[in-house]
């Protein structure tokens, strides 16, 4: 009785431990699992920078829309360039949050939204950095005159027009030697098609792009420095060789099928009367010499005869005048 009751105690203790043993087994996967998840999750992350090309997508929305030229320095840049685009990228975050320029006061004579000057030198900081010196004041471009508010520091907006040529699309976003370089294509707004009439959809890959240098500043952040042509170029589109039959008119196509189709149909035509006078024609055979053959003996017994039975008229009658004599 002692010894089974001992046995019994071993198996339930044997149980206990291979229960115990598939828990720690079943914890210790799940805990592998989830430490390669946080693994994959930190690469995809470290990987894709999506997110970061977004932003600087919006940050530079108002520049890329104006397409300025190339520079070096920013400070050799005419401030109009910077005030216009921080601008429209302020009217393009308004709506990109789903807001419109109604929250804005209108000025009564023309009708323009009145942007806070606050917001504009906010987002002049935010592309340049603060130790750039905005200077306050109307300004004018090739599209616009903008008015300048001393009273109610703003500036006169017209909400009616539209002045991007460009939205952007960051390609990449790449260190090198203390800068960075965020290259940037080009979408147009608007297609031509070759026929000069305006295309139904807008187009969806760029024409071309920039790079737009960004040197560390204040706070260690990144700050527009510089713009350049990137080396990144568009592939070109290779255009269909010319042919002869690209450069036939629709008449002479025409004209060229219809002789073509009625010299097949010539040609077919003869091909069909030539068989059918070969079908009719009769075979050749010696019958008919043959019957040339008999013919003749025939003719040659026929006149034989003739000459057989002169003979025997004449003798007949020789006989007859003895008898009448």
């Amino acid at each position: 009785m002692a010894n089974y009751r001992e046995e019994q105690i071993r198996n339930s203790r044997r149980l206990a431990r291979q229960i115990l043993g598939a828990v720690s087994l079943l914890l210790a996967l799940i805990g592998l699992f989830t430490v390669l998840g946080w693994v994959v999750s930190a690469l995809r992350s470290a990987l894709d920078d999506s997110g970061r090309r977004a932003s600087y997508a919006d940050l530079l929305y108002g520049m890329v829309m104006l397409d300025p030229l190339p520079f070096d320095d920013v400070n050799a840049v005419d401030p109009g360039v910077f005030k216009q685009a921080a601008i429209w990228g302020t009217v393009y975050e308004i709506q990109k949050n789903g807001e419109s320029l109604d929250q804005y006061e209108r000025d009564p004579d023309t009708g323009s939204a009145m942007i806070p000057k606050l917001e504009i030198d906010t987002y002049i900081s935010n592309l340049l950095g603060p130790d750039y010196q905005i200077t306050d004041g109307s300004f004018s471009t090739d599209e616009f005159v903008y008015q300048y508010n001393e009273e109610k520091q703003c500036y006169l907006v017209p909400v009616t027009s539209s002045v991007a040529q460009y939205t952007p699309e960051v390609e990449k976003i790449t260190t090198s030697g203390g800068k960075m370089y965020v290259t940037v294509g080009y979408i147009p707004t608007t297609s031509n098609s070759a026929s000069g009439e305006l295309a139904l959809t807008a187009p969806t890959d760029p024409v071309k792009y920039m790079d737009y240098v960004f040197t560390r500043g204040e706070n260690r952040d990144w700050y527009l420095a510089a713009l350049q042509e990137s080396e990144m170029k568009v592939e070109a589109t290779p255009e269909p060789s010319p042919t002869a039959a690209v450069t036939q008119d629709t008449q002479s196509m025409v004209e060229s099928q219809l002789n073509s189709s009625m010299t097949d149909a010539a040609s077919s035509t003869a091909e069909e009367d030539a068989s059918a006078a070969e079908e009719t024609e009769p075979a050749e055979s010696t019958e008919p010499a043959e019957s040339t053959e008999n013919s003749e003996e025939s003719t040659d017994g026929t006149e034989s005869e003739s000459a057989d039975s002169a003979p025997e008229a004449d003798s007949d009658t020789a006989e007859s005048d003895e008898a009448v004599g």
